[in-house]
């Protein structure tokens, strides 16, 4: 169809329909689009969506992709907000940068970040909480080169109208934090990336100011936080990212309250507290774990007490379906049962309707003799277990004592008739490894599974890197030879 004949179509709706059109395009794109005709023209400064974003302009100085274009975008957005008529406006999107946040403090060049003074940057931001319509989802992403004193506008957190709430910023919160209140009642997702939080009263004040909040991401670096208190009915999803700067003391400061009884998917990631107020989580689905840290550095805080409270936190995941487990938790797992192999057996919850396993070791040293099967008897019904970081690490522990001491172990744990796990004998359908290596190790536990999995369908491998045709039939074929209880399951080496 002739492009003249497109727009005439176009150009014959009715305004309220063209402007809707229009509102779900880019800003960019609709405002090339208006060009076409006066009609679209002069609609084009009543769209009801706002939508900023300077992604496709590189701004590395290593690697410049139309670096030029910047100050185009800069007097693109100043014209747009000139010219804006409508009281309307109900989104507002402004990305000003797509540099992950986190690799500027681990040493990115701040050159990549924009150059902007925060005059122009804040009546950016502000705009759209000076109309007088209802705004319901704000998303900002502004990572500035030299922040300075700039602060992140507070009028943001007493806008009642909002239901999203995106916030990826370098910006101060100085001014948000001695807010004495936030307004937001209508608040259902809000997504908190920040440079840095030094006031622990952030995140309990703002979930209080939001009774229909259903989502929570809470990814930011903290100084001299130590409670984190979560208390919501309405929450259902929550994310946890922390990274503390600074040193973590161990004067019984560092608190963990989360309250969520209606929580459905939970993902963590922090240094292990050195106290947690979590009840049992009913609802939950799904839930991922990892701590980054156990108070390494503190003389005064032994690895059974680290183990006592990282249990507590797991204790509150009981009902979950579908579980991730990751770094400092299996480290203190193996640290623990290398002492006393019946404290895991004793102490580690039941899961009743666990499916989905996901075990991940990290950096630690592979050792499964002691882990393996507590593991398994505590999930009766579970139907897929991962092994995401392997079997091993590619550290040969038979050069120290202790390592060579575990290995002769984890052999005559696999040489043993072991009494079938409820799990093995009845649901365990799946099981993926990846980062394998082909040691003998890996068969050996390998062996265990194909000999325990009664019911077993499928084995996957992933080799730890990339292998030719031929290794991979080689490979398949020697798991392939190996006995299976269950005549049903079929291996593959991806």
């Amino acid at each position: 169809m002739h492009m003249y004949a497109l727009v005439d179509r176009l150009t014959s709706l009715p305004d309220e329909l063209i402007i809707r059109i229009l509102s779900l395009l880019p800003t960019k794109d609709a405002g090339v689009t208006s060009v076409l005709s006066r009609k679209l023209r002069r609609l084009f400064p009543w769209i009801t969506s706002l939508n900023f974003d300077v992604s496709p302009i590189s701004l590395c100085l290593k690697q410049p992709y139309a670096i030029e274009r910047y100050p185009s975008f800069i007097n693109f957005v100043d014209t747009v907000l000139q010219r804006y008529k409508s009281k309307y406006l109900t989104r507002f999107k402004l990305h000003v940068c797509k540099v992950v946040l986190f690799c500027c403090k681990n040493g990115y060049n701040q050159g990549c970040l924009p150059d902007l003074k925060f005059a122009h940057l804040n009546a950016w931001i502000t705009y759209p909480l000076t109309l007088c319509g209802g705004l319901r989802e704000l998303d900002l992403c502004i990572l500035v080169r030299e922040p300075g004193d700039a602060q992140l506008p507070p009028a943001i957190f007493t806008c009642e109208t909002l239901e999203v709430l995106k916030l990826n910023v370098n910006l101060g919160l100085d001014q948000v934090s001695t807010m004495p209140s936030y307004r937001l009642p209508n608040l259902k997702l809000v997504i908190l990336s920040v440079s840095l939080i030094s006031n622990d009263g952030i995140l309990p004040r703002l979930i209080a100011s939001c009774p229909l909040l259903e989502d929570l991401t809470f990814d930011c670096f903290t100084y001299h936080v130590y409670n984190i208190v979560i208390t919501s009915t309405s929450l259902r999803r929550l994310y946890v990212r922390m990274h503390r700067l600074g040193e973590i003391e161990s004067d019984g400061r560092f608190f963990v309250q989360i309250h969520t009884p209606n929580l459905e998917y939970f993902k963590y990631r922090d240094d292990l507290a050195m106290c947690y107020s979590i009840p049992i989580m009913h609802s939950l689905v799904e839930a991922s774990v990892a701590f980054y840290g156990c108070l390494e550095n503190d003389n005064e805080i032994t690895v059974e007490f680290a183990f006592e409270q990282m249990l507590g936190f797991i204790r509150s995941l009981s009902y979950v379906q579908h579980l991730s487990l990751f770094d400092t938790i299996m480290q203190l797992m193996k640290d623990i049962a290398s002492e006393d192999e019946t404290v895991i057996k004793d102490q580690l919850p039941v899961f009743p309707n666990l499916k989905h396993l996901v075990l991940g070791c990290g950096s630690c040293n592979h050792f499964w003799h002691n882990l393996l099967l507590p593991f398994l008897n505590s999930s009766p019904a579970l139907e897929t277990l991962v092994f995401a970081e392997g079997l091993i690490d590619n550290y040969d522990d038979k050069y120290c004592e202790f390592g060579r001491k575990q290995l002769e172990l984890e052999r005559e744990f696999f040489r043993t008739a072991r009494e079938i796990p409820l799990c093995c004998r009845y649901h365990l359908k799946r099981i993926v490894i990846k980062r394998y290596y082909g040691e003998e190790r890996e068969r050996r536990l390998i062996q265990f599974f194909l000999r325990h999995a009664l019911v077993l369908e499928e084995l996957v491998i992933y080799p730890v890197s990339e292998v030719s045709f031929s290794d991979r039939m080689l490979v398949q074929n020697t798991l392939n030879n190996l006995p299976k209880a269950s005549v049903t399951c079929l291996i593959q080496v991806l």
